[in-house]
């Protein structure tokens, strides 16, 4: 088979978007059976600042003042690589120093502005979100885990195509669904609401965005195979994320029939 027939083989059995009793059925599934992940080790952050640039006239007077906004980006490092203060400092001089170095012509632009171990970014409000000052009263770089950053997470067997909140996302075979857990008691009242009787699968868990499309109402998302486990740690929820748990396990177990994440229509 030639590369171009391997792709519309491929593209002709893509999985289309999971319809919504699917999803319904899904997200009751991710409640039952869904396992605690986050982050555990704390690490250094430094946070990539707006370049902040001043022209003055001959006298000494601003003539302008502008503000050149980058990426909002942390430079993220494994402590154990990297364990003195002085030492991450250094390293984020170096990589300004490369930075300027290719921005004057003097360096490569294909030269790493970084090369070696332990290093990595992520975006501001991700990074954010799952970690917290270590010492707030201190201003050095070492952030700590939140623990209210925890997700509940369930392995995917079948690539799918789910709704999301900013619309579609398509999970690989493989791959993981993760809802955070400060969202499972919210997620819980909105199926229990479906169960019995009170809400609609459409009105429970889909809402319109601001151009009117159809859209998840819960951030549950998915990652990529492997993501899960290179980035995040197994942990033990919340006593009362696991009663909220228990309450969706299947009464007879014994008497679901095995579907694609386990359970009957999932």
């Amino acid at each position: 088979m030639t590369d171009l027939n391997k792709k519309f083989a491929e593209e002709a059995k893509a999985p289309e978007l999971m319809d919504a009793d699917t999803y319904h059925q899904t997200l009751r599934t991710l409640m039952a059976r869904g396992k605690g992940y986050g982050k555990t080790e704390n690490v250094a952050g430094f946070l990539l600042p707006d370049l902040h640039i001043v022209t003055e006239t001959k006298t000494g007077l601003t003539e302008t003042d502008k503000i050149v906004k980058v990426e909002k980006l942390y430079v993220i490092m494994d402590l154990d690589q990297y364990p003195q203060e002085l030492q991450r400092g250094l390293v984020v001089r170096d990589i300004g120093s490369n930075w300027a170095g290719k921005t004057i012509g003097e360096r490569e632009l294909e030269d790493p502005d970084f090369k070696g171990p332990g290093l990595w970014t992520n975006k501001q409000g991700a990074f954010e979100f799952d970690y917290l000052k270590a010492n707030p009263s201190r201003t050095d770089s070492v952030y700590k885990p939140n623990p209210e950053a925890y997700r509940v997470t369930l392995e995917t067997k079948e690539t799918i195509v789910m709704p999301v909140q900013w619309g579609t996302f398509k999970v690989e075979a493989g791959g993981t669904l993760a809802i955070r857990e400060r969202d499972i008691a919210a997620l819980a009242e909105a199926l229990d609401a479906i169960s019995n009787g009170k809400s609609s699968v459409e009105d429970a868990l889909y809402a319109k965005n601001d151009k009117g499309q159809t859209v998840a109402k819960f951030d549950v998302y998915g990652m990529e195979p492997k993501f899960l486990e290179n980035n995040y740690n197994p942990v033990q929820l919340k006593d009362s994320t696991r009663e909220t748990q228990a309450a969706f396990k299947p009464k007879h177990p014994g008497g679901c029939k095995i579907g694609r994440f386990g359970h009957k229509g999932v």
